[in-house]
């Protein structure tokens, strides 16, 4: 009876270390993650200052523009949302991506990173 339970433990040990969220068969890679949530930041700013954009075809026109469905990119991004590491590598290549189109832009970052001082980017505004 204790070799069974012992057995039983081990076993579930082995299989509970297995990942929270198994990563889609087809996943964006991280470079193209950059690239949408850059593009979907500038998005959300113009949106912010204009005010009258239809934020949800601004969207739609982001996700055409790099042909990709949206649940592909809701199932990639909830993926890396298990990878802290990984997304924080992603938000930061967003960032230089985001200088690069506005080197204006980068004054107005450190501006916001002083304001939110040691918050993941991920919860910044």
């Amino acid at each position: 009876m204790k070799n069974l339970i012992w057995t039983v433990m081990v076993l579930l040990s082995v299989f509970s270390c297995g990942e929270a969220l198994q990563k889609p068969a087809h996943i964006l890679d991280e470079d193209k993650m950059a690239e949408l949530i850059a593009d979907f930041a500038i998005n959300e700013q113009t949106f912010a200052i204009g005010g009258n954009i239809n934020s949800e075809n601004a969207t739609r026109y982001i996700l055409k523009k790099y042909n990709i469905k949206a649940e592909l990119f809701t199932e990639s991004y909830q993926y890396y949302m298990t990878k802290p590491d990984t997304m924080q590598d992603i938000f930061d290549q967003a960032e230089d991506i985001i200088k690069a189109k506005d080197p204006g832009a980068e004054a107005y970052i450190n501006k916001k990173l002083k304001e939110s001082g040691n918050l993941p980017s991920q919860v910044r505004q």
